[in-house]
């Protein structure tokens, strides 16, 4: 039997790799947002913390420099909050992007290999009929060859 040989092998590897590469840069971007989202999430529990000791200040009677502080900063936390979300959507966006980049990836994976698979059964089917072939003949051949040798005795 021939040994199958696809033409085409190293673009079916090339887009093996590309792929592999998408998934990756796909779990750096999923880990990007979720480290981001964290400190988002960690920034809305520092700002109700702060919040809730300005409210028990205020009952236990505060300045009013102390309480302009407090609300400064809390106003800076809310900034910084802010920002956080900003670059929360900024990175599901980029998480978005490498889904879709590692969907088309897959995709033209597949389809290269679908025509691998194509040709391969293709070749399958070449080496069965040239086998056929050859067995068709050998059987000729004999039945030539015995009905010869019969028809001199």
């Amino acid at each position: 039997m021939t040994r199958f040989n696809f033409r085409f092998q190293k673009i079916l590897e090339l887009k093996e790799n590309e792929t592999q590469l998408a998934q990756v840069e796909m779990a750096e971007a999923l880990k990007k947002e979720q480290a981001v989202r964290e400190q988002s999430e960690a920034l809305h529990s520092k700002i109700a913390q702060v919040e809730e000791m300005k409210k028990a200040k205020e009952q236990k009677g505060l300045p009013i420099s102390e309480l302009r502080m407090l609300e400064e900063y809390i106003h800076q936390l809310y900034e910084q909050s802010s920002m956080a979300n900003r670059e929360v959507a900024t990175h599901e966006r980029i998480v978005s992007r490498s889904q879709d980049a590692l969907k088309e990836k897959a995709r033209e994976e597949k389809t290269w290999g679908n025509l691998k698979e194509q040709n391969y059964a293709a070749h399958q089917k070449e080496h069965q009929a040239a086998e056929q072939n050859f067995f068709d003949d050998l059987a000729g051949s004999r039945y030539y060859r015995l009905g010869r040798t019969g028809d001199a005795q």
